[in-house]
């Protein structure tokens, strides 16, 4: 077997980055469809599997992505920052093993409007 046939199947982790833009695409498919006017922006948190469960009884549209503590960080800054949304203190404080010991799990985002 040469090499190509043995790492076959052994997909690499996505990158954040990767994670970011398919992330990006899908807010903007959405804005698109739900009508977003131009000063209409999104929420971003970082949430648990209970908080998501009361942010897709409140909130739509809402958009998330479940990923690994190390690699959600990294998608979660890199979006804020295509969004132009400042990090504030606790978001910069953010770290793997806090996101692990808190259960975080989900990317999610909701417009920033009146929940239903």
């Amino acid at each position: 077997m040469n090499n190509y046939q043995n790492t076959a199947g052994h997909a690499a982790a996505p990158q954040p980055a990767h994670q970011a833009n398919l992330f990006l695409f899908d807010l903007k498919n959405e804005a698109r469809e739900h009508g977003f006017r131009t000063d209409d922006s999104w929420i971003l948190q970082l949430v648990t599997d209970e908080e998501m469960v009361s942010l897709k009884r409140h909130h739509h549209p809402l958009i998330s992505i479940k990923l690994y503590p190390d690699v959600l960080l990294g998608v979660f800054q890199q979006v804020k920052q295509k969004l132009n949304q400042a990090l504030n203190k606790e978001e910069e404080a953010l770290n793997v093993t806090d996101m692990m010991n808190n259960n975080v799990k989900y990317l999610a985002a909701y417009p920033d409007r009146k929940p239903r």
